[in-house]
């Protein structure tokens, strides 16, 4: 049955599927054009990629009528519109949603679109619009589709764009995979004065010049909706937001921090939002410091823009917890005393870092960084957003997170002031967000357990975590799961397989480092010399063990001092409040898991691989290591005899960004943290499941229930077969490019890459086979290709199709392959590199003896007298005679993928023009129209009307601006000149916003040429200009000037100040008016066409 259904093994499909010609399984050309063929095929998506489907209904067009009139003597301007409803089908099965859409290639908006989308389940009922419409409707069941309700046509020339889709549906695996444990993440990155904003928000950079603060990648929609789109889509099961806001400290010494609200520049117009934060403008707030040419943090969100933020998430059916988060903004030379007298403080360092003098500063240090009524730390801190957390609705607030530095200052009689100081702050936010918000600290993972010192044991934390106002203990949780070393793996090889072996994670989680050993010094580390973890005095070992967190939970609390241990237990009763990881995660680089507390960030002192890491890029890493941790509570999680729940009632996982990817990392000159992305914390762009669940899912489509999956290398974030075909067909490419074999073993289908152990074959314990040879070797193809030509669907790229090359040197022809995987170029130049290899090697066969017979398993890989180098089992063929098929052993390293996404095209977001309406005369020698003239200018530029009305819902149209005019500001004031000849005393200097000025001749400038308004205390005065001389960026000089040109002379003498407006009047744009609106007051207004 398994023969008949894969065939005899993929070699044959992989080098058919080498040529396009001769390519059999999916092609990436079937997924670009949408159709709306009857009967056609539907794709099958596993992952996630981007499809363009197939019209599967559509109703008549509608057309709706406009007439307008500038008034009651001017003509009516009759306008028409045309809309659509239709459905488009999207690929076969159910899917777990849709994110961006694309219209003739272009992101499209989709505010303001009436769109549904049926996710394909069994129990989908018909669409209500196509069954009001038809009648009768089907449901379409186990088919995905869209439908768009009276979409407009207008903007694609009144017909239906080319749309495409993306689409995600992760592969289930037999177990439940991160995506589907995920119930919690931190939104970061906590600095970006606008980046938590639902609303676009615009900055502007001169009279038209206006740049997006929060959108980007095209679509219109701010980046925070997109970003959340995605994770509710990669993340099903998601209940939880801790949402990160970021103040700023300037100083590790508690006796002088202050903590503040601060901004990336003190003076940015911004609209429709303005900055705003504790009652501070941004004139009056921390101006943050340079680092790497420009600010080294985003700003703080405004509060503004935090509500907004709040009340999307609790509209998406999302607990939000506040999380004020301190950034030590620290500079480089920075010149101030370091606590621990080493020099000068280290740039931007580590909150936890912040500490107070021991003994009698201890009480004054500390009051000073908390900061009394009216002061700025972190009393006002935690309070401004308890109030935040009371008016929006929040369900959640810490009220501080890894002060360790702090809570471990110690006053005269040993006491911790930083601890009451927490309590005490704790009660105040409870008496503002009332009973009903939880509120916890998030304690440092080396901090939330007490002291450990010498002979003293102190469970320091314990007041805060007994306190009532406390409603459970949070926890920041980084300690290490993984001691793998760079060569060879060190002691733990001996029994696991790598790094991410998630037998060995599994372990790690209360295991390994911080729970059965620890290393007492940085040689120990180097040498791998543990040192067990025992508490030979009193039998509690769980007392030093930093990971043993249920020890911890579950047991009394007895202080030591002087190595003898206190009768009486501290406040802490075993089990009496839940824990929550308010943190936890790991960066995506090689040997994450030896330290996840670590990260790369070149302005930071704190900024270190984790120890023996190659510094590689290694997502699988990241997800094995987030797995462990989840899988670990899932089982291990005992209940509480005091509330009745688990031990663990949560887990937030750092971290999300707001900034939606691809968009974030690719705009890496938007945003200075970019290049941190690649080996950074960051689950954006890598919640795309496991590729063996999408092999899985390709399998059992095919009707294959018995199946084996080995070990491999390289991950596809998705997968497309566009229309039926056998599953070998479905498999070829994805498994060529990623260096797999299949075959039969043991009655099931087995799926395996490289093999680790190496057997040795002896032709003399071969049999001969009937033509007297016991090795027959042949060439799988004539000429020997020098180069290999891999195509892919690049899912950093809006899914365009990408390319990797791999060249050999010589003479030879060309290996393609389609891959229609979404990946990196990373996977697609191994793919290259072993199709290559694949296309230019040999194949062998061998007449197995009868015990080599009984030994070998397609997979195994072997050495064989006579043949050069080793060789896999890829075939076995079990009959009179045993015949192992061999092929080389293919093994090429995967090329980390090191590049970050590159941008995609998008469009620009326009913000509100610069608008002037100016009653001139007509201008000499151009034109003989006394209108008023409409000044219209923006950049980024769109067409716009200019309306008017006596209200504004009687405004007509008046005018096109097609262009954009050109307009200028002084940058030095400009007095009075002569008239009627040249002013050669004067002249202008601007700073021009559009083309370029250009001098002409007299006669140029005596027929009507090189004019300009210029905005006068008493009017608009008329200028004319001889000379333009450029004398910086946009810095111009106007000389040889005709001044109070057309009766404008009352206006020259008033003078310019600078910062005065100048407009260029080279193609002047009138504006419509009937003579009955003579003397009227009018609305005018200019906005985009349509």
């Amino acid at each position: 049955m398994i023969g008949s259904m894969i065939g005899r093994g993929i070699d044959q499909a992989v080098i058919s599927s080498l040529e396009p010609a001769r390519q059999r399984g999916p092609r990436l050309d079937g997924l670009k054009l949408q159709g709306t063929a009857e009967g056609a095929p539907m794709a099958c998506v596993l992952g996630r990629a981007r499809v363009t489907g197939q019209v599967i209904w559509a109703a008549r067009f509608r057309e709706d009528r406009r007439t307008t009139s500038a008034g009651k003597s001017s003509p009516r301007t009759v306008e028409f519109g045309y809309s659509l409803s239709f459905a488009v089908a999207l690929c076969e099965g159910q899917i777990d949603g849709i994110g961006r859409v694309w219209a003739d290639g272009q992101p499209m908006d989709l505010s303001g679109v009436t769109l549904r989308v049926h996710e394909g389940g069994e129990t989908q009922t018909p669409d209500p619009l196509i069954e009001a419409v038809e009648g009768e409707a089907p449901a379409y069941r186990g088919t995905a589709y869209v439908v768009f309700e009276d979409l407009p046509l207008g903007p694609y020339g009144n017909r239906v764009p080319q749309l495409a889709f993306e689409v995600f549906r992760r592969p289930q695996g037999e177990t439940p995979r991160l995506e589907d444990r995920l119930e919690g993440v931190c939104l970061i990155p906590g600095a970006g004065e606008f980046v938590l904003a639902t609303e676009p928000v615009i900055r502007r950079e001169g009279l038209t010049r206006t740049a997006p603060e929060n959108v980007h990648g095209g679509g219109g929609r701010p980046d925070i909706l997109k970003s959340l789109d995605l994770l509710q889509a990669q993340a099903p099961h998601l209940k939880r937001i801790s949402l990160v806001i970021g103040w700023f400290g300037d100083d590790l010494r508690a006796e002088h921090c202050r903590i503040r609200p601060g901004v990336e520049r003190a003076g940015k117009p911004t609209a429709p939002l303005t900055w705003s934060v504790a009652g501070l403008d941004r004139s009056e707030a921390h101006l943050i410091s340079g680092s790497g040419g420009g600010p080294a943090y985003g700003g703080t969100p405004s509060d503004e823009s935090v509500r907004q933020a709040i009340a999307e998430l609790k509209r998406r059916g999302l607990e939000v917890t506040l999380y004020p988060f301190v950034f030590m903004d620290v500079p480089v030379d920075n010149g101030l005393p370091d606590p621990d007298g080493a020099g000068a403080q280290p740039p931007y360092p580590w909150r936890g870092r912040v500490r107070a003098r021991d003994g009698e500063r201890a009480d004054a240090d500390v009051a000073a960084v908390f900061g009394g009524a009216g002061g700025w730390g972190l009393r006002r801190l935690a309070l401004h957003y308890a109030a935040l957390a009371a008016e929006t609705g929040a369900d959640g607030l810490l009220i501080g997170s890894e002060m360790r530095g702090l809570t471990l200052t110690r006053d005269p009689e040993g006491g911790f002031p930083a601890v009451a100081a927490f309590r005490a702050l704790a009660a105040e936010c409870r008496a503002v967000v009332g009973p009903d918000v939880k509120l916890s600290y998030a304690a440092d993972w080396s901090e939330y357990a007490g002291l450990r010192e010498d002979e003293e044991v102190r469970f320091h934390l314990d007041p805060l975590w007994s306190d009532a106002n406390i409603d459970y203990v949070g926890i920041d949780w980084y300690p290490p799961l993984g001691d793998w070393r760079a060569d060879g793996g060190g002691l733990d090889s001996d029994i696991w397989a790598g790094p991410t072996d998630p037998g060995y994670l599994a372990l790690q989680v209360a295991g390994g480092e911080g729970f059965d050993w620890f290393y007492a010094s940085e040689a120990d580390r180097l040498a791998q010399t543990r040192t067990p973890i025992i508490d030979g005095a009193h039998g509690e070992d769980w007392v030093y063990r930093v990971k043993d967190l249920a020890g911890w939970w579950s047991h009394s609390h007895h202080e030591r001092t002087g190595g003898a241990r206190s009768n009486e237990p501290t406040s802490w009763v075993p089990g009496m409040k839940p824990v929550r990881l308010t943190e936890f995660g790991c960066a995506a680089v090689d040997r994450g898991a030896n330290a996840p507390n670590l990260f790369l960030d070149p302005k930071s002192a704190e900024s270190a691989l984790p120890p023996f890491s190659t510094g590689e890029r290694d997502d699988r890493m990241q997800r094995r290591a987030l797995d462990a941790v989840l899988e670990h509570f899932e089982t291990r999680n005992p209940v509480s005899a005091v509330y009745g729940g688990p031990m663990l009632e949560g887990a937030d996982l750092w971290c999300w960004d707001a900034r939606s990817w691809p968009d974030f990392p690719a705009l890496s000159e938007v945003w200075a943290d970019a290049e941190a992305w690649r080996c950074g914390h960051w689950l954006n762009g890598r919640l795309d499941g496991e590729t063996r669940d999408l092999i899985a899912a390709i399998l059992r489509r095919g009707g294959v229930e018995e199946f084996e999956i080995g070990a491999f290398e390289g991950e596809v974030q998705g997968y497309v077969v566009d229309r039926p075909m056998p599953t070998r067909d479905a498999l070829a490419p994805l498994l060529a490019g990623l260096g797999l074999r299949m075959a039969e073993r043991s009655g099931k289908v087995a799926i395996f890459g490289e093999p680790e152990a190496t057997f040795e074959l002896s032709t003399a314990a071969m049999a001969l086979s009937d033509d007297g040879q016991a090795v027959r070797t042949d060439r799988q193809l004539d000429a020997r290709p020098v180069t290999a030509r891999v195509r892919f669907i690049d899912g950093a790229r809006d899914y365009q199709t990408g390319s990797a090359l791999v060249r050999q040197a010589g003479d030879g022809g060309t290996i393609d392959l389609d891959l229609p995987a979404v990946c990196g170029p990373g996977v697609a130049k191994a793919a290259a590199a072993r199709v290559l290899k694949a296309g230019a090697g040999q194949r062998a066969s061998v007449t197995l003896g009868p015990v080599q017979a009984l030994t070998l398993e397609p997979g195994d890989c072997v050495t064989v007298d006579h043949l050069a180098g080793e060789w896999c089992v890829t075939g076995l063929e079990l009959a009179e005679q045993a015949v192992a098929t061999l092929e080389p052993r293919n093994v090429v390293s995967l090329v980390a993928e090191d590049d970050l996404p590159t941008p995609a095209p998008g469009g620009e977001i326009a913000g509100a023009p610069f608008f002037r309406m100016i009653d001139l005369p007509p201008l000499p020698g151009v034109e003989d129209d006394g209108r008023p003239l409409a000044i219209v200018a923006g950049d980024p530029w769109t067409e716009m009307q200019v309306r008017a009305g006596p209200s504004p819902d009687a405004l007509t149209v008046r005018a096109n601006a097609v262009q954009s005019t050109t307009v200028a500001t002084l940058t030095a004031s400009l007095q009075a000149g002569p008239r009627h000849r040249w002013d050669h005393v004067n002249s202008l200097i601007v700073r021009v916003e559009g083309a370029a000025p250009t001098s002409q001749g007299v006669p140029g400038v005596l027929a009507g040429g090189n004019a300009l308004a210029v905005e006068t205390l008493a009017g608009w005065e008329v200028i004319q200009f001889r000379r333009a001389e450029l004398l910086g960026s946009d810095i111009w000089r106007l000389s040889g000037l005709l001044r109070g040109q057309q009766g404008t002379e009352a206006a020259m003498r008033a003078g310019s100040a600078a910062g005065a407006v100048a407009v260029f009047l080279d193609e002047p744009l009138r504006a419509s008016s009937s003579s009955a609106e003579r003397g009227l007051p009018l609305i005018w207004r200019a906005g985009p066409t349509g």
